[in-house]
């Protein structure tokens, strides 16, 4: 930790530093699933919105991060018998997240735009969901990988997030991770 706050702090003391702060508002669609060993459930389109501050760095690098509410989760519930059988049942699953991902981007600066490529470690905690709470753990985190592009004022962004922890509380269930596209849109002042 000390180490990455260190080499943060001298590529923004670099010389000829052009440190940009901007601050938005970003919002989206989710196409969201749950991982698990020999079962596959559907996406399930959620949503996701936020704010975001955005802090341009040199070498064509952005640390952006981001404060969201994230509408996760698949088409089927989950639910486990004696030992870890799983039913799958004809019913959406779904859980609120509050999340904050931190987008490390690299990119070009071209005129008017800026391509770029991300990568981006999160954590969330579950507010809500459509099955008990009781049943869900409410820490997540994971890592995603995505690209952009800015153009003046706007973003728009596609990011696909692993989650790696357990998403079900139940003892002696099988690991069950999220996997989730997201797909924003974002102002920036």
């Amino acid at each position: 930790m000390k180490k990455t706050i260190i080499l943060l702090a001298i590529l923004v003391m670099a010389g000829n530093v052009d440190a940009k702060i901007r601050v938005g508002l970003k919002g989206g669609l989710n196409f969201s699933s749950l991982s698990i060993t020999n079962l596959s459930f559907e996406n399930r389109t959620g949503w996701h919105i936020g704010g975001a501050l955005n802090i341009g760095l040199p070498f064509g690098i952005t640390l952006q991060p981001e404060l969201l509410y994230n509408s996760k989760g698949a088409n089927g519930a989950l639910s486990v018998e004696s030992g870890s059988h799983i039913i799958v049942k004809d019913k959406n699953t779904s859980i609120g997240y509050i999340e904050v991902p931190v987008d490390l981007q690299w990119g070009l600066k071209l005129p008017l735009l800026r391509p770029y490529i991300s990568l981006t470690p999160y954590m969330s905690y579950a507010l809500n969901s459509g099955i008990s709470m009781g049943d869900i753990r409410k820490w997540d985190g994971g890592i995603g990988l995505g690209a952009g592009i800015d153009i003046w004022k706007l973003q728009v962004s596609v990011r696909y997030f692993w989650g790696f922890g357990k998403v079900s509380n139940i003892s002696g269930s099988p690991s069950v991770q999220n996997r989730n596209v997201m797909l924003s849109f974002g102002v920036f002042l």
